[in-house]
């Protein structure tokens, strides 16, 4: 069974649903979803942080659950003679030598290093963001509108808010024909939100600052553009 069957079967397993294990490791459902489809294989540090969310080891979320140890016969008069417990140990060692070293090899092969992660991304090096705009839906909600420098299905669109206190909101920015749209729900307006727009494609992510100076209350909303 493949690492993607092994997580959709574990994530319904514990009644999960993709939003709910998105949230749990920090990232979009839409990533998740990649994976289960087996588009997109995470790097080492998100398989880690599936495998504590799912409660499971990562042997068991790569396929590579080890065999139970065999049950060991109790010794009939006191200890073992040398013969005796000398081969089971050299055995046990062995296997648990062969089992690091499979997993070693299985990551090696299916996991992009932290430090190759940009080389095999297919994002280009600059990202850029075009005609942002701001309208007021309500006291607390604000809709947006942008256009990424890159666009296309196998990408990931975000938008994040960012208060004077440092708290952030950040919400899935659905895209079409090229322009990304949406409303955000905030706690309140006026208070000088700072946006940022990121993009990912599942093995890297660009990310670019759009606006400082949000305000918005009913019927207005005003803020400081930091792009043409």
């Amino acid at each position: 069974m493949t690492f993607h069957e092994h997580l959709t079967r574990r994530r319904k397993a514990l009644g999960l649903s993709q939003e709910e294990l998105a949230a749990k490791i920090g990232v979009s459902r839409q990533a998740v979803s990649k994976w289960e489809t087996g588009d997109v294989v995470p790097d080492l540090n998100r398989l880690l942080a599936l495998a504590d969310a799912l409660d499971t080891s990562l042997d068991a979320l790569c396929g590579r659950e080890a065999a139970e140890p065999p049950a060991t016969a109790p010794a009939e008069q006191g200890t073992l003679p040398k013969r005796r417990w000398l081969l089971p140990a050299l055995c046990g060692c062995l296997a648990g030598c062969l089992l690091a070293g499979g997993l070693w090899a299985w990551t090696w092969r299916n996991v992009v290093p932290a430090e190759e992660a940009a080389a095999m991304s297919t994002l280009p090096d600059t990202f850029t963001v075009s005609g942002v705009r701001f309208s007021s839906v309500s006291d607390y909600t604000v809709a947006y509108q942008f256009t990424p420098s890159v666009s296309g299905d196998a990408y990931i669109y975000q938008i994040t808010f960012t208060d004077p206190e440092g708290k952030t909101s950040t919400f899935d920015a659905p895209c079409s024909g090229g322009v990304c749209a949406g409303t955000a729900a905030l706690e309140s307006g006026w208070l000088g939100y700072t946006v940022t727009v990121s993009v990912s494609d599942g093995t890297g992510s660009r990310s670019a600052a759009v606006a400082k100076n949000l305000n918005f209350s009913a019927g207005s909303a005003s803020w400081f553009p930091l792009t043409e």
